[in-house]
């Protein structure tokens, strides 16, 4: 079994992960540094025979150095981890046991979000997460094997490595920026795996977003829906809710929401979502920030989603899309 761990300017993520996964007794590490990483054989162990660190010469994002990894492990099965997520004590032994009867089946574990005890005024794009991820653990638990690969939720994934080539000689990963486990997921539905979602395979998220950093990630998003468009011919419908305001949404809030999309950037409506919500954080009125903060994200993901289509169809103009791309990472 190979743990493949991509981490992107993280390294003081890694010491720890390493050991915990050696502890464990997987069979190979393999650790992918997504572009030059100055500095990183002070940081980290020495490759050895359980432990292959491989540093890309560029950034080629999630998707892309998991498969550099993909292509340096010598395990039957592949473990793909993220670098903010710490694997509960019998982590590996529960991947390892799963795949012990063989076949093309991925393991999705349980990886909940870590939540201080106390809330600080600049943490719901967290709290949101957090919520967001239980409620589609509640689906998974509900649904069957095309629930769960319809919405795959990398950071804690295993499968067969000769899976995960299928799905490559199927359709090659590309850049995404976001949703490349969505995009992984239905490339391995297409060719017949099937999914299986178990709580056991436990692993904690350290997930961690102030405002600022959260909002250039949903104008990340909105690009990665059009380059999944793009990329399978029509728009995943586990997405649409994400550029579309629905009818039954309040008329005030949606056209709020337009208002912000329909600008490049800032504005005056932006500025008092903006407002509302470092108020609220200081008055500790969760709900209302937590509103304001579901407000921004979907106006910020159509204003992605806005500036990719409108590059594409006028490819001359790439500066919408080079913005977005440049404000990318994890």
């Amino acid at each position: 079994m190979t743990v493949v761990l991509p981490s992107y300017r993280r390294l003081h993520r890694l010491p720890p992960l390493i050991r915990e996964y050696r502890v464990q007794g997987a069979d190979q590490i393999v650790v992918v540094l997504d572009g030059p990483h100055e500095g990183w054989r002070d940081e980290l162990p020495p490759s050895d025979d359980t432990l292959e660190i491989v540093e890309l010469t560029e950034n080629l994002g999630l998707a892309r150095a998991r498969i550099a990894g993909l292509e340096r492990a010598r395990g039957d099965v592949v473990v793909a981890v993220d670098d903010d997520v710490v694997p509960a004590r019998d982590f590996v032994a529960h991947h390892r046991r799963f795949h012990a009867g063989g076949g093309a089946r991925v393991l999705q574990g349980y990886m909940p979000v870590a939540l201080p005890h106390r809330r600080g005024a600049d943490q719901a794009p967290t709290a949101l997460y957090a919520r967001d991820y239980e409620t589609q653990v509640a689906g998974w638990r509900r649904g069957d094997s095309d629930t769960i690969l319809g919405s795959l939720w990398g950071g804690n994934v295993s499968l067969p490595r000769s899976l995960y080539l299928a799905a490559e000689s199927f359709l090659p990963s590309q850049r995404l920026d976001y949703n490349e486990d969505l995009d992984l997921g239905l490339r391995l539905a297409r060719i017949g795996a099937t999914a299986v979602f178990d709580d056991g395979a436990r692993a904690t998220h350290h997930h961690a977003r102030g405002l600022v950093a959260y909002m250039v990630e949903c104008e990340v998003r909105g690009q990665a829906v059009s380059d999944l468009e793009d990329r399978w011919g029509e728009r995943p419908g586990q997405l649409a809710p994400m550029v579309t305001i629905p009818p039954s949404y309040p008329r005030l809030l949606g056209e709020m929401q337009r208002r912000i999309a329909a600008r490049d950037s800032g504005g005056v409506v932006q500025a008092a979502v903006v407002g509302v919500y470092r108020i609220s954080g200081f008055l500790r009125v969760w709900r209302l920030q937590d509103a304001a903060t579901r407000l921004l994200r979907r106006a910020l993901i159509m204003r992605g989603y806005r500036r990719a289509r409108t590059a594409r169809s006028h490819p001359h103009d790439g500066a919408a899309t080079d913005v977005v791309r440049a404000a990318g990472g994890r």
